[in-house]
C-alpha cells in the first residue's frame, strides 16, 4: 500500500480513545483529499512556496529549517541554518493551534518537505505533551531539537526521549 493510501485509510479508521497525528511529506499533503475533522500544520523550508492546502478549516502554516540546533558536532552547513530554526514563537504558535482545535477535530496532519524530521519531532511531542495516537514506527527520524523545545515552550517534563534513529 502506498504512504498516501495508508494516510488516507486512517483518516477513515480513527483511534478509539485518542486524536490521531499523522506525519507525512508536502507531496503527500497536498494530495490528501480535505475531509470534516481534519486539521494540517503546514510546515515549509524558509526558501520553498508554501504548500498547496486549500479547503482546510484549521491549518497552521509555519517555515523553519531542518537543523538539530542541539546536537553536540554542529556541522558548518547546520550552523548555517541556525538563524531559521524553530523558534520559541513557533513552538507557542504550534502549542496554541493544538489547544484550541475544536472537539469535532480527530486527525492532525503534520507535514514539512519530507515528512520524516520537523514534523516527525511536532508529532512525538503531540504523542508526549497531549497523548495522541501516532505511528511511532514512522517516527525513527524525527528533530529532537523540534520535539524538545515544543516541552520546554510546553512546560512539560520528557516522559520519553526522542533521538534520530529511536522513540520510546
Amino acid at each position: 500500500m502506498s504512504r498516501l493510501a495508508e494516510i488516507i485509510r486512517k483518516l477513515y479508521h480513527l483511534p478509539q480513545s485518542h486524536r490521531q497525528a499523522l506525519a507525512l511529506s508536502r507531496a503527500h499533503a497536498e494530495r490528501v483529499p480535505v475531509l470534516p475533522g481534519v486539521a494540517m500544520i503546514s510546515i515549509t523550508a524558509p526558501e520553498r512556496s508554501p504548500a498547496q492546502l486549500d479547503g482546510y478549516e484549521h491549518l497552521l502554516r509555519l517555515s523553519f529549517a531542518d537543523v538539530d540546533f542541539a546536537e553536540k558536532g554542529i556541522s558548518d552547513r547546520a550552523k548555517a541554518k541556525l538563524p531559521a530554526a524553530m523558534s520559541v514563537g513557533q513552538a507557542q504558535q504550534i502549542l496554541d493551534f493544538v489547544s484550541t482545535l475544536p472537539a469535532d477535530v480527530h486527525t492532525l496532519l503534520v507535514h514539512c518537505e519530507g515528512g520524516f524530521s520537523r514534523s516527525c519531532g511536532v508529532v512525538v511531542a503531540l504523542r508526549e505533551i497531549y497523548g495522541y495516537a501516532v505511528e511511532p514506527e514512522r517516527l525513527t527520524k524525527a528533530n529532537p531539537s523540534v520535539t524538545a523545545l515544543l516541552h520546554q515552550v510546553a512546560g512539560t517534563c520528557r516522559r520519553g526521549k526522542a533521538t534520530r534513529g529511536k522513540v520510546r
